[in-house]
Order: structure tokens, then C-alpha cells, then sequence
């Protein structure tokens, strides 16, 4: 016979498990815990008002992300992104966001697409500023707005759970880098003149731009 009460526990577990993650990887994306801060169990407990257990598991899940890492028996700390890996941690963004264009540009409104539009002339605004949060911010909405209006569902998913680090990595690892301002901006420009165009294939060659990644060479191309 059912045990009367199980799948109420069952469902506090689970939620307290996602109190956790959310709050502590909310934390970690905007800057509240820093890059190298350990994560301490009892004060963990005594911010979020909960017990280890939940904890843990949130802290399992942020590590198969890539926003934890731990040494056994040493530490558990938030993840130090390594500033050479900058344009590795791009590259691998920008593959996700070729494969989302390429199923996604065919079938946009024109609403859409001027969504997208207007997302991309706030980004280049902030580039022209040289403002990195605010150039950071305007390109989490520009490409959170073309990931929701991808209809495979799966590769958001897998995005999901994998581009949220590697944006951090970049994130972090931007600012101690020393950016082109002026050629960021170029780039989204052009990207914002294929959009407005409708121009699918000007639109995949700008973002291969903006992510650093080599358009492929053609047949026979590159020998003598």
C-alpha cells in the first residue's frame, strides 16, 4: 500500500535541492561569490537556511556544469576561469549559436526579427560605450532571445546546460583582457545589417566573426 507522506517529501527534497542550486548559481553569474571562493558548508547552511544534504546536491549539479570545482577531502570552490582559454570557452558558444541559426533563421517572423534587431542596436550601443556589463548584458538577451526561438528543443536543453559556464568563463575572463571596442562594434554591426536583411548567410559569416571561429576553406582552396 502507498506510504502516506512520501511524495510530499519526496517534492520538499527536490525543491530545497533547486532553492539551492538557483540561489547559489544566481550568486556565482552575478558576482555575489567571486571566482576562487571556496564554498563552505556551514556557511552555505547558514545563508540559505537549509540543511547540508540539499547543498550538496546543488553543488554536484553546478560542478557537471563547470561552475564548481572540488578536491576531495580539500575544497570546494567556484571555478577560476583561465583567461587563455578566453577565445576556447567563445568558439564553443558560437558553435551552439551556428547550429541554433541554422535551424531558427528560416522560419523567424518579421516580428522576430526585429526583436532580434533592436537586441542587437543595444549591444552595439554599449560596445560604442565600452561599457562590459552592459555589453555583457545586451548579449545575454540578444542570444537568449534567438535561443528561445529555436525549435529544437533538445539542443536548447543541452544548451542549457552547458553555455551558461562557458559565458560565465568569458565573462570573467573579458575583463582582464584589454577588448577591441571599435571592432567588436563593427562586427555586430555587420551581423545587425544581415539580420535586418535577412540574409542567412551573411548573418552565419558574422557571428563566425564574433565568436573567432574560421570560416571553412572551399574545395581545392589554399593550394597552389
Amino acid at each position: 500500500m502507498p506510504v502516506p507522506g512520501v511524495s510530499e517529501v519526496r517534492q520538499t527534497r527536490v525543491l530545497a535541492r533547486d532553492r539551492a542550486y538557483e540561489s547559489l548559481r544566481a550568486a556565482i553569474l552575478d558576482g555575489t561569490i567571486r571566482p576562487g571562493e571556496r564554498l563552505e558548508d556551514a556557511e552555505l547552511q547558514a545563508w540559505l537556511g537549509m540543511s547540508k544534504t540539499p547543498i550538496r546536491q546543488a553543488l554536484h549539479a553546478l560542478t557537471v556544469e563547470g561552475f564548481v570545482e572540488t578536491a576531495a577531502q580539500s575544497y570546494t570552490r567556484v571555478v577560476e576561469p583561465r583567461v587563455e582559454d578566453a577565445v576556447l570557452n567563445l568558439q564553443t558558444i558560437g558553435v551552439f549559436v551556428l547550429g541554433v541559426l541554422d535551424l531558427t533563421l528560416d522560419g523567424l517572423t518579421d516580428a522576430d526579427r526585429d526583436a532580434l534587431v533592436a537586441d542587437v542596436d543595444r549591444l552595439i550601443a554599449a560596445l560604442e560605450a565600452a561599457d562590459l556589463d552592459a555589453s555583457l548584458a545586451a548579449s545575454q538577451r540578444y542570444y537568449g532571445r534567438l535561443m528561445t526561438l529555436c525549435p529544437n528543443r533538445v539542443l536548447l536543453q543541452l544548451a542549457a546546460r552547458t553555455l551558461a559556464a562557458r559565458a560565465y568563463y568569458v565573462g570573467v575572463a573579458y575583463r582582464a583582457l584589454r577588448i577591441d571596442w571599435p571592432e567588436a562594434a563593427h562586427a555586430y554591426a555587420a551581423l545587425r545589417s544581415a539580420l535586418a536583411s535577412a540574409d542567412s548567410h551573411a548573418v552565419a559569416a558574422a557571428e563566425r566573426e564574433i565568436f573567432r571561429i574560421d570560416a571553412p576553406q572551399a574545395a581545392g582552396e589554399g593550394h597552389d
